[in-house]
């Protein structure tokens, strides 16, 4: 089973008919934590990569509905009784959701200014030096969050998330994204995907191949039923 990425935007979910109707849909657990939010954005974000978890699952034949969901005890949501593993992430309006046979983690962050003393204090240092030494400060952001949405995902594949320091462990770009890191002996593999929308989106996962391109879901076409 190849890894597979979705993405999406939640901006047609602002029409408060289409949220309803996506709402209605979920699963009680999943109604409990949109609700939870008190802001807009985070429902809509909420309810939006339950949908690509959903659209995913549909395509390996799969009734989310049937399925049962818990968290390891470092937080990562995980299907009990199932071989299939996924990660989610959001970032202001985009959603994106990857899922594997194989551990998995995904990150998507929107591109904007950044206090570049966040690289100094918590990444590796060959990061932060590769960072600064790029003069240009567009550039100098975008391959901050390279790297932020490369360890991001990392982190979330190994199953740790924000247990593992984020300067414990270096990632090296070139043709192949690379890690070094002592949390395992397991292969690693990464994907980095730039859809031109002003993010960046990442994926890791632990002995397995990823798909090379993204799979786009229109939630206005969406079907929940």
């Amino acid at each position: 089973m190849k890894t597979v990425t979705y993405y999406s935007d939640t901006s047609s979910l602002r029409d408060q008919s289409a949220y309803s109707r996506y709402y209605n849909g979920l699963p009680d657990f999943r109604k409990q934590k949109a609700d939870r939010f008190v802001f807009e954005k985070d429902r809509l974000l909420s309810v939006g990569v339950w949908l690509l978890l959903r659209r995913g699952l549909e395509d390996l034949g799969e009734d989310i509905d049937s399925l049962e969901f818990d968290k390891t005890e470092n937080g990562k949501p995980y299907i009990r009784n199932s071989d299939i593993r996924f990660n989610l992430s959001h970032s202001h309006d985009r959603v994106m959701c990857v899922i594997s046979d194989h551990d998995v983690g995904c990150d998507v962050e929107m591109i904007s200014p950044i206090d570049m003393n966040v690289a100094r204090r918590f990444f590796y240092g060959s990061e932060y030096d590769m960072i600064l030494a790029e003069t240009d400060p567009n550039r100098r952001h975008e391959l901050f969050y390279r790297f932020w949405t490369l360890k991001e995902s990392f982190m979330k594949a190994t199953g740790l998330g924000f247990r593992l320091p984020l300067d414990s462990f270096r990632i090296d770009l070139g043709d192949a994204v690379t890690v070094e890191q002592h949390v395992d002996g397991s292969e690693y593999r990464f994907a980095e995907y730039d859809v031109n929308d002003g993010c960046r989106y990442a994926v890791c996962c632990r002995n397995g191949d990823i798909d090379g391109s993204m799979v786009h879901v229109d939630l206005d076409t969406t079907n929940v039923d």
